[in-house]
């Protein structure tokens, strides 16, 4: 029997827990992070197209605050929140633990970080006891995947399996439910919302931009907009203040990037990606 989904993942559970506030329904966006940096320099291992400056994520925080405030999907799906900007990181670099996690702590927010048990503790990864002391903070630890190998490159049973152990992994090390599932890369087979149902998660969250809105009573893939080096104070404004022509272009650039993926495949995009920015950074 597959396991079921947990009370806090579903909207219809979270309107009788205890402390929850009735739902105002209003479009957003959620955004995703992956690393940060203090200084100019890119820490190794990490992809310095995703990796952004300190200070601008602290910018970005301080815009929130005095904006309505951001905070983590899952206390937003559950009701504890009402915030137009949910926040999110990808991969569990160790800099979400000594930079982010800091400056969400001190303006009172929250955020989702999804990780690979695989990758937890490795050298630039934060490690299961830093995972533990974030959770335990009021942030929220979910998955990326067992490791970060893309699900469109797996069978239907490696995925199952990808999908099955990395949420018991990180339940039982960090002690909280695990209900929420980010695909490594964005790639999305068909059929992966479904799958993960059975798997035990109660929403997916893309890298397919777009505006989040009320979560309703039932399983959804929700888009989220990628946090890059490109993306400037001034678009990330517009971006949360849910701008349609803002919106539209990244929906055309992810577009293009989308096909590209599909006519290439992924490792022939992963390489000439890795050759475009090694030759930026003046590297290749």
């Amino acid at each position: 029997m597959s396991p079921s989904p947990s009370p806090i993942g579903g909207n219809a559970a979270a309107a009788n827990m205890p402390g929850t506030r009735p739902r105002r329904v209003r479009a957003g966006v959620a955004l995703m992070y992956h690393a940060l940096a203090n200084g100019g320099q890119v820490p190794a291992g990490q992809d310095p197209v995703y990796t952004l400056p300190l200070q601008r994520f602290e910018q970005q925080l301080d815009h929130l605050r005095a904006d309505g405030g951001g905070g983590s999907a899952i206390d937003w799906l559950a009701g504890r929140n009402d915030a137009r900007t949910l926040l999110s990181f990808d991969d569990g670099h160790l800099s979400n633990y000594t930079l982010a996690f800091p400056a969400l702590v001190s303006r009172g927010m929250t955020a989702d970080f999804f990780v690979n048990p695989v990758m937890v503790g490795k050298p630039g990864f934060a490690d299961w006891s830093q995972l533990r002391e974030m959770a335990d903070a009021g942030m929220s630890i979910q998955s990326h995947g067992h490791d970060h190998v893309y699900f469109t490159g797996m069978s239907r049973q490696q995925l199952r399996a990808s999908l099955v152990d990395s949420r018991q992994a990180i339940s039982q090390r960090i002690g909280q439910p695990v209900t929420l599932l980010a695909p490594p890369g964005g790639r999305m087979p068909r059929g992966l919302l479904a799958l993960a149902r059975e798997c035990g998660y109660a929403h997916v969250f893309s890298s397919r931009p777009g505006l989040v809105g009320d979560p309703g009573n039932g399983a959804r893939i929700f888009p989220r907009l990628a946090m890059t080096q490109a993306v400037g104070m001034d678009g990330f404004v517009h971006w949360v203040k849910a701008d349609a022509s803002s919106l539209r272009r990244e929906q055309l650039r992810y577009g293009g990037l989308a096909l590209a993926k599909r006519l290439l495949g992924d490792q022939h995009y992963e390489r000439l990606r890795g050759r475009l920015i090694a030759t930026l950074r003046g590297t290749s």
